[in-house]
């Protein structure tokens, strides 16, 4: 599906290991972790929104907010085009007020949210079982030998063949040693867009099969940030705990209201 624009796949958990199975075998795969902020920001960064679109194998739902987009632009019109506009004006904001129920309930065409977070496990899993060997790139310095460790301790199978926490100055450096690795899979923790683009222009001279963007998921991995509680994440509202654990996000956050606001714009102009 595509969500202002944006290619979108909705996959569902028993998919997985086809669709990593299918990646690890041919070509080279980037996997995306689209959420508003990201969808945002490709409405105006050309870039991003033709790796999005065009180099990307999979882009996953990352963030309740393409739940609640998907589902409210699936929205059936009313009796006519005026009464629909007011119609789909209401139901966006009653839908945004009630956000936890209005994404739990009824018609969904995004099913459930794909955490990036908790994607990484999946794929370390299913690489773990398969004898497929991951390298690790970017973050902060140690964090992410301590990612590494902790998918290691508890993944025994797992082979990691690398870690560079190197910037993205140090690429030709880091190229050359995911190669030497021979690594199937690579993490990079550059955050968006600057992962997406490194991938896109690097992912085919490193020799590796899939590359995935995974933004802050080396800290949560390693223990260095908390998540939110579970039933946090199930309401939705992991961004605002995020938010009130690092306040500087704030700036980051406002693509959230600018993302609700075009969703809006989008539905209207079907009304018309």
């Amino acid at each position: 599906m595509n969500i202002l624009k944006i290619r979108l796949d909705a996959i569902e958990k028993k998919e997985y290991e086809k669709i990593f199975h299918d990646f690890s075998m041919s070509g080279t795969h980037i996997i995306c972790t689209p959420n508003p902020e990201i969808i945002t920001r490709a409405q105006k960064d050309r870039e991003l929104f033709k790796i999005l679109n065009h180099s990307s194998s999979l882009n996953i739902t990352d963030g309740v907010g393409l739940i609640w987009a998907a589902k409210y632009l699936n929205t059936k019109p009313a009796f006519d085009k005026y009464i629909s506009f007011f119609y789909f004006l209401a139901v966006w904001f009653l839908s945004i007020i009630f956000m936890p129920v209005y994404t739990r309930i009824g018609n969904r065409p995004i099913k459930a949210r794909v955490s990036g977070s908790d994607f990484i496990w999946d794929l370390s899993e299913y690489a773990s079982k398969n004898r497929l060997e991951i390298f690790f790139v970017g973050g902060e310095p140690t964090v992410a030998e301590r990612c590494s460790l902790k998918l290691q301790t508890d993944l025994p199978d797992l082979r990691v063949v690398g870690v560079h926490s190197g910037s993205i100055k140090d690429t030709e450096e880091i190229v050359e040693a995911i190669k030497k690795s021979k690594a199937d899979i690579v993490f990079v923790a550059y955050g968006a867009p600057k992962q997406e683009k490194w991938l896109a222009a690097n992912l085919k001279h490193t020799g590796c099969r899939i590359g995935m963007g995974v933004g802050g998921s080396f800290d949560f991995v390693a223990g260095i940030k908390p998540r939110a509680p579970v039933w946090l994440q199930k309401l939705g509202f992991e961004w605002l705990f995020r938010l009130i654990i690092e306040p500087r996000r704030i700036a980051r956050q406002m693509a959230i209201p600018k993302f609700m606001f075009l969703i809006l714009i989008e539905k209207l102009k079907g009304a018309k």
